[in-house]
């Protein structure tokens, strides 16, 4: 057994790869709470073979879960990805391909195993970030914005006397502000998935990942699949390529 770990801007999530197949995903928003907190969700597991962590949080949360897991299982071999050139048949477009959000590519890699087509990758966290694939695996380049929670938070404190009503999180012309703040989210959201759609010169399938996927799916009546795990599926792929463990 193989442990799986995401670390994004504001959770940490994680499954179990075993004989090719992914657990259910666990998560915890990490902010404020101790890394011994976080570890306790894992002192239940059988020791796993190996560790492979996908880390664009904080450096310094990074080497204190790295600390704690030699506490919990030690000698452990903990792969922490990074991102490369070329693997699993995607090719990096950024100048520098390091500087690529390492789970932007897993989402990628992962995408691109199952679906063998030309993709828009829309990963819907903290962050919103659009990443668009040919049918041949080269990446196209990408783009951010705001995730949902970041415009709402932005407005919020950037913003005096809005008032706080009930938020029904329609898509509409609103007849209160917080509704038409939601609106306005809502049209961003959907214009930058639009713009991202419009750089592809041949059809593409548009996938939404991420913890507010499903959320902005629905509101959106977007024409997309919705896949979750696409960064697990990437970091899978990475897994079952080293024989050694």
């Amino acid at each position: 057994m193989k442990l799986l770990v995401d670390i994004g801007n504001t959770r940490i999530k994680w499954v179990t790869l075993q004989q090719a197949q992914l657990s259910q995903a666990q998560a915890i928003a990490y902010q404020g709470i101790s890394i011994s907190e976080i570890i306790r969700g894992w002192q239940g597991l059988a020791r796993p073979q190996s560790l492979y962590i996908s880390c664009v949080g904080r450096e310094l949360f990074k080497q204190e879960l790295h600390h704690e897991l030699q506490c919990l299982w030690p000698d452990i071999n903990i792969f922490y990805m990074q991102t490369p050139v070329v693997g699993q048949g995607v090719q990096n477009s950024y100048k520098h391909p390091e500087k690529l959000g390492v789970d932007r590519w897993l989402a990628m890699t992962g995408a691109y195993a199952d679906y063998k087509q030309a993709l828009c990758i829309v990963d819907c966290g903290t962050a919103i970030t659009l990443d668009c694939l040919d049918d041949k695996g080269q990446h196209l380049g990408g783009m951010i914005m705001a995730g949902w929670s970041m415009m709402q938070l932005s407005l919020h404190q950037g913003t005096a006397a809005l008032e706080q009503g009930e938020s029904s999180n329609l898509f509409t012309l609103a007849d209160n502000t917080q509704n038409a703040i939601n609106s306005g989210s809502l049209a961003a959201i959907r214009g930058f998935i639009q713009s991202g759609l419009e750089f592809m010169s041949i059809p593409c399938q548009l996938i939404l990942t991420g913890g507010d996927a499903l959320f902005l799916q629905k509101k959106l009546a977007l024409d997309t699949l919705v896949d979750t795990e696409l960064v697990f599926k990437g970091l899978a792929l990475e897994a079952e390529c080293d024989s050694s463990f």
